[in-house]
């Protein structure tokens, strides 16, 4: 009876091997087509990232921001939500004057890795810029009855700091504004 059931066995191999089921499957080749297809696309999706990349770089270390713009720009297309290059964004739309877009770009960067120092350490600078400008205009405004000694510190505070004056450190830098606030 033992060979018997060795035998089904054997029967049933036979048949699967012989109608290519188990070796021929056009769903498993299939499969294997697309998994093929799909690292030959990542990798020429790599091989653009680090072309546009590079040029990037060139033309940022030149000077030429709008060309580093404009590469940098290419790869978002590609992968939007690449850190290394929201980063870059911010650092040449800085570089550009556009302090607004730049502090986007930076908050992009932010979501993406919150340990980004640099970009949390620019993003601090460009509100520190916003918030002196904001205060300037407060002070051409206000009346001539308003105290302004309050406002006066925090433009002083905020002068230093942007001019990295006596300062031994950014993190201490940004204590000692925020002790300037908080008087």
């Amino acid at each position: 009876m033992g060979h018997l059931k060795m035998l089904r066995v054997v029967l049933i191999v036979m048949m699967v091997v012989s109608s290519g089921c188990a070796f021929n499957d056009p769903n498993l080749d299939d499969y294997y087509k697309q998994q093929a297809a799909a690292q030959s696309d990542k990798q020429q999706l790599n091989l653009k990232l680090r072309q546009h990349f590079e040029a990037s770089e060139n033309y940022y270390k030149a000077g030429d921001f709008v060309k580093a713009e404009a590469e940098c720009l290419a790869m978002l297309e590609l992968k939007p939500e690449e850190e290394v290059v929201l980063y870059r964004m911010g650092t040449i739309k800085f570089r550009l004057g556009q302090f607004d877009e730049a502090a986007a770009y930076f908050e992009r960067t932010i979501l993406r890795n919150p340990k980004n120092g640099k970009a949390q350490y620019n993003l601090a600078s460009i509100r520190l810029m916003q918030a002196d400008n904001h205060f300037k205009y407060y002070a051409a405004m206000a009346g001539k009855d308003a105290d302004l000694s309050k406002v006066s510190k925090l433009m002083a505070a905020i002068d230093k700091f942007n001019r990295k004056q006596d300062l031994t450190s950014q993190s201490e830098s940004l204590d000692k504004l925020a002790g300037a606030l908080k008087k």
